[in-house]
């Protein structure tokens, strides 16, 4: 099983590339990315199998000669990034649980759904990636060395956001996949300098797949 893995891992290093550690960066990158597009999808994600993944990555890594430090971070801060994207499917099915009604009882009529708008803040110029797909976008910046993009959720427009997963990318990661599902979902872009100073920063609020083509409307930021 443990070789099966480290065949898998195997597909994401180039193995003419002088530099392991950005091999490994690509790796676990698109590990992460496979567990929140299962989310996405409504499934539930194999945790056990990921953790495989990135262990047998990380292995690979150390083989090619990659920085053990280096190494060590990378994958126990993957590991870290893996855990809440499992809660979200864990939170939304409760959720959903919650909102199911008995079996006995009648079915209520349909509620009116408020819909919302999308809107943008902040000093971040973020947009829709083009293609298909729920990724957001922007450029990179010379003085962010980080960023950290948090997801929040909320049932209907009635309700307070609840803070689902948080990622911290690297400087030239300037894009990110936002996991829609039945939900609304708000996202917040903070870009980080040394030190971790704030450099730029930007909140996109009301995002749900019916509206995720509709205009953003741009409110008035106070930084």
């Amino acid at each position: 099983m443990e070789t099966e893995n480290l065949q898998r891992v195997c597909t994401n290093f180039v193995t003419t590339s002088p530099q392991p550690e950005t091999q490994l960066e690509r790796a676990l990158a698109s590990i992460l990315a496979e567990a929140r597009s299962q989310v996405a999808a409504g499934r539930e994600p194999n945790t056990e199998g990921f953790e495989t993944r990135i262990a047998a990555a990380a292995r690979l890594a150390r083989a090619s000669g990659a920085d053990s430090a280096v190494v060590e971070r990378a994958e126990a801060n993957a590991r870290r990034r893996l855990r809440p994207i499992a809660s979200v499917h864990r939170a939304r099915g409760l959720v959903a649980r919650e909102a199911a009604p008995p079996k006995s009882a009648a079915a209520p009529r349909r509620p009116v759904v408020l819909r919302t708008k999308p809107t943008i803040t902040g000093t971040l110029d973020v947009r829709r990636a083009e293609g298909d797909g729920f990724r957001l976008a922007w450029d990179a910046v010379p003085a962010v060395t980080e960023w950290e993009v948090r997801f929040s959720e909320r049932r209907d427009v009635r309700s307070d956001y609840v803070e689902r997963e948080t990622l911290v990318l690297a400087a030239g990661e300037t894009s990110v996949e936002v996991p829609l599902g039945d939900s609304i979902v708000r996202v917040n872009i903070l870009g980080r300098g040394r030190g971790g100073r704030l450099q730029r920063r930007a909140l996109i609020s009301g995002l749900t797949r019916e509206g995720w083509r509709d205009r953003w409307q741009r409110r008035a930021s106070a930084s």
